[in-house]
């Protein structure tokens, strides 16, 4: 017999204390019915509905002593003990030394609110107003900065399955708004996420049970409870636009334009997140299909695949990028993703430009190239040569080293030799070489006969061919022989000193990049 419908109790006599207790046996079979009150009860639904919690886990609690963090650890203490879950709940408290006695008062407050619940305690006290004037950040962006340092430093520590905050329905209502007012795309309009990874390779996450939750709700529950809270009188200083959009936009929408605009700002996110669940996994799709190569702190696409798809899907195609590269979105703007579009619509060459968080992007030849915390690429002397040492290794500041030796050829296997080689790898007939021989950069004119194709191809030519952006170009070695190249490392090596039947004598020589 089912006791539960639709969200409501069927049965009149256990309508208003009592609940599902919604234990999942292998065959998920409901098991128990126990006693809990009417807000827990709401957040028990949505713990399980987006499975933020699991049985027997570690769960840090984020607790600052004002009313949401607190109503949230003691309905998380209450759904556990009713429900028998057994998980471990760790009252975690960062103290921003930025009040003073008021800090100090907060930090006691949530430390006596663990003891009363026999929950372990975790403290950290951070100066955020000297840490701020280190880095030239504001004191809100270091307080957050540092807060989630503090989560993932104590989740490590206490090998904790997730971070739980107490964020509600109005701090949702208050972020879109903020967003919309600042500038933001179709995903800044989902609003807060109520669980996502806690760094973007990390499988902890951030759970916010309260997210469906109204502060008004909150403080009755409190008051039911005669919990006290603290109040953190920073968050009626109209001096920070967040606070500026509770204190004085909301209200005004509410009284002059809809008196129910927290609630439409809610049902925009819900529309957007909808919507924008589909969209990304054509994102994805498009990324994987368009994706040249990708490696930590680098990414090339193929522009002539992406320019095909939609406007709306080659936004998100940038977006999943920087996710992947940890650049923040909330720091691109409209207008850089416009630059980016308009970039990728031009034909051969374009410029390159600088994106916040140190990514570079450049575009060239179809080709569009995402670089992280790039350096000045490092070139190698182009009016001088470097003499190759023979036998021995020759240092080539800043690329690396070339190692050469001298085989003969009845030591080398060329079958396993070809197999086996690397584009850092070459071998050529020693009778064939001239002493000295060098390595430097590319010159203005320089040509090479490439191995299996008859006359010269200017190098230059050569690189553009094998799609070598510009940025890079003159930091690709070459062999030189009377000045003349005969191997461009890792590209292609010359025919008049390849490995012929008549060989006897063989100069191998090996290309070892610095990472």
């Amino acid at each position: 017999m089912h006791l539960f419908h639709g969200g409501y109790f069927t049965n009149p006599e256990t309508k208003v204390n009592l609940f599902l207790n919604l234990l999942y046996s292998n065959e998920k079979d409901i098991v128990l019915i126990m006693r809990l009150d009417k807000l827990p009860f709401e957040v028990f639904k949505i713990i399980n509905k987006y499975t933020l919690m699991k049985s027997n886990n570690s769960i840090i609690v984020g607790v600052s002593g004002g009313p949401d963090s607190v109503a949230l650890i003691r309905i998380l203490h209450s759904i556990n003990s009713a429900k028998n879950l057994h998980l471990h709940f760790y009252v975690a408290h960062l103290n921003h030394q930025l009040r003073g006695k008021s800090s100090e008062e907060d930090a006691q407050f949530a430390e006596n609110l663990s003891k009363e619940l026999s929950l372990p305690f975790i403290l950290k006290n951070v100066n955020i107003q000297e840490i701020a004037a280190q880095t030239k950040r504001s004191i809100e962006e270091t307080a957050r900065i540092e807060r989630y340092k503090f989560f993932t430093e104590s989740s490590q520590k206490y090998n904790a399955s997730a971070v739980a905050l107490g964020h509600t329905a109005d701090d949702n209502a208050e972020t879109i708004l903020h967003r919309i007012i600042r500038g933001t795309g179709i995903l800044g309009l989902e609003g807060i996420p109520i669980n996502r990874p806690l760094t973007t390779d990390s499988a902890i996450q951030i759970v916010r049970p309260l997210l469906f939750t109204w502060r008004r709700e909150i403080i009755d529950y409190l008051g039911k409870e005669q919990q006290n809270y603290r109040t953190d009188i920073s968050n009626y200083e109209t001096t920070y636009l967040r606070n500026k959009i509770r204190l004085e936009l909301i209200p005004l929408l509410e009284k002059q334009f809809n008196p129910n605009i927290k609630n439409t700002l809610i049902q925009l996110c819900q529309i957007f997140s909808a919507n924008n669940e589909y969209l990304s996994l054509e994102a994805k799709k498009i990324l994987k299909d368009s994706t040249i190569e990708s490696a930590e702190g680098s990414y090339t696409l193929n522009t002539h695949f992406l320019t095909k798809q939609p406007k709306i899907l080659q936004h998100l195609v940038f977006q999943e990028i920087l996710n992947i590269m940890q650049i923040p979105l909330k720091e691109i703007t409209y207008e850089h993703y416009t630059k980016i579009l308009n970039e990728i619509a031009k034909k051969g060459r374009g410029r390159h430009f600088q994106l916040p968080g140190k990514l570079y992007l450049w575009h060239e030849h179809g080709m569009l190239y995402f670089k992280k915390d790039i350096l000045p690429q490092p070139c190698i002397p182009l009016s001088s040569e470097i003499p190759i040492q023979i036998p021995g290794t020759t240092p080539i500041y800043p690329l690396g080293k070339l190692v050469s030796e001298i085989l003969d050829i009845k030591d080398l296997s060329l079958d396993v030799y070809k197999k086996t080689k690397t584009s850092g790898e070459e071998i050529f007939d020693l009778q064939s070489i001239t002493m000295p021989i060098a390595v430097r950069g590319r010159k203005e004119g320089d040509t090479i006969s490439p191995l299996g194709i008859r006359g010269l191809k200017k190098i230059k030519d050569l690189l553009i061919d094998k799609k070598i952006p510009l940025k890079e170009r003159d930091t690709v070695p070459i062999v030189v022989m009377n000045n003349q190249p005969i191997w461009v490392i890792g590209i292609c090596m010359d025919n008049r000193v390849k490995v012929t039947s008549n060989t006897k004598k063989i100069l191998k020589l090996t290309f070892q990049k610095i990472h």
